[in-house]
């Protein structure tokens, strides 16, 4: 099978059309792909393959070159979060047989006293010193990435993608984006994470160009949108929030824009209308994902976003989506059941955790801890996580349908649903909601009356 890099370098190899675009830095797919190759030989030089290589940078040149060089050595990339705690860090490298390290300069403190040998931005020159044909030949099943995430118990899981993974994946998005080699990608999303390593590997593999935004106040994106003339954005739903709160986002013209993406989590729909209804001549593409399935599993046509408002879409070309219940067999419309997924963007396993493995992915199919309901056409929503639904007075009550009615006000905000322990109930249902500047005493007024008018009294 190709090897994943050489997969997204196929076409773009050879372009002088420019990739990557940071401040006064243009580089073009043809330098970006000279440097991984030389740096890939080197690593395969002094490390062979199949090895595991660590890195840690925030989202630049060194990050991108580090990351596609490793995996075309034929080596595991090993992918960390940048604010990752001591503790969490002592795990990953205790718990991988590292033999290199990339770290970015200012995160070299982390690092004092790990054996293995340690690269920065300063040694990729040094690196770079001559190259030879490299062509590591790779099973489907070998492992590319393992990407390092918080699990549900408060530890770091090892997430381990494969090469025939990260293919199936990025060919999926490709088709359903149409993206080609004239868009451009304004990046706020961090490249160790699988949404933003998704946005990386789509526009290379369709020949198109990344700008990336780390600067601390996020209403700068929108002068690089239009600096950069970007045509994409994608964001989680804080993203979105903070844009929409904080900034004059919404009354932006963005004229080169052509899409939005959204995922990591469910935006408000009181969000997603504000943007649709600023933006009515651009795409917005909700969509749903997790690191074990590579990134995405799901996503709704934007033509479709207002009538299955709150859904998270269908399936991806290439994957099996479905809503089951507990005896593994679909739910009616209404019902409410796991969403399941099967195909070939499933992660291999949890890196050292069979246990953990084999009960999120049995008979090739990943059980993603996330409840849903469908409509008469098949259309996902997502109710929430099975570990987050209250169970009040013998009823299970989803927290995303008390939240969505609340936001719904003018005067929130924000809001979060919670249920906490109750002597008569079980649970109580709470409702911590942010309302700035509003008279305190009347929004909660407002709040329960709306509820009461709305919700049967066992979710009030």
């Amino acid at each position: 099978m190709i090897n994943f890099v050489d997969y997204l370098f196929e076409n773009s190899r050879p372009s002088n059309r420019p990739f990557l675009l940071e401040s006064d830095m243009v580089v073009t797919h043809a330098q970006l792909y000279d440097t991984v190759h030389e740096i890939a030989c080197a690593l395969f030089e002094r490390y062979g393959s199949g090895n595991q290589i660590l890195l840690i940078s925030e989202n630049n040149y060194f990050f991108i070159v580090s990351y596609l060089a490793i995996i075309k050595s034929g080596n595991t990339a090993v992918l960390i979060e940048t604010r990752i705690s001591e503790k969490d860090l002592a795990q990953v490298v205790r718990s991988c047989p590292l033999v290199a390290c990339f770290v970015q300069e200012k995160l070299l403190d982390l690092f004092k006293g790990t054996p293995a040998d340690t690269y920065t931005e300063n040694s990729l020159e040094s690196l770079s010193n001559g190259t030879f044909e490299l062509s590591i030949p790779v099973h489907p099943d070998d492992v590319a990435v393992i990407i390092f995430t918080s699990g549900s118990t408060g530890g770091k899981k090892g997430v381990m993608l494969t090469h025939k993974n990260l293919i199936a994946n990025t060919e999926s998005i490709l088709g359903y984006l149409h993206l080609t080699e004239l868009d451009r990608v304004c990046v706020v999303l961090p490249f160790f994470y699988c949404y933003g390593a998704s946005l990386l590997h789509t526009h290379i593999r369709a020949g198109g160009s990344v700008v990336l935004n780390n600067k601390i106040f996020l209403g700068s994106v929108i002068s690089d949108i239009n600096k950069y003339k970007c045509t994409g954005f994608a964001g989680v739903p804080s993203t979105f929030q903070i844009l929409i709160n904080k900034t004059h986002f919404l009354t932006e013209e963005l004229p080169n824009l052509r899409y939005f993406t959204q995922a990591g989590g469910q935006l408000p729909n009181k969000y997603i209308k504000m943007i649709v209804d600023a933006f009515p001549q651009k795409e917005f593409f909700v969509m749903y994902g997790a690191t074990e399935a590579t990134a995405r599993l799901s996503y709704l046509p934007s033509r479709l976003v207002e009538e299955k408002m709150g859904s998270i879409g269908k399936g991806i070309p290439g994957v099996t989506l479905e809503v089951l219940d507990q005896n593994d067999l679909p739910i009616k419309p209404g019902e409410i059941g796991e969403i399941t997924a099967m195909g070939d963007n499933i992660m291999k396993g949890y890196y050292n955790d069979p246990e953990g493995t084999a009960v999120a992915v049995r008979d090739g199919r990943y059980y993603t801890g996330d409840l849903a309901t469908v409509d008469e056409d098949g259309y996902i929503y997502v109710v929430g996580r099975s570990k987050n639904i209250i169970k009040s007075g013998g009823y299970r009550i989803s927290p995303n349908e008390i939240e969505d009615l609340i936001l719904s006000l003018e005067e929130v905000s924000g809001c979060v649903v919670v249920g906490v322990p109750d002597d008569v109930m079980g649970e109580a249902v709470i409702a911590v909601v942010q309302s700035p500047g509003a008279d305190r005493e009347g929004t909660s007024a407002k709040i329960m009356s709306l509820c009461n008018t709305t919700l049967p009294s066992y979710k009030v």
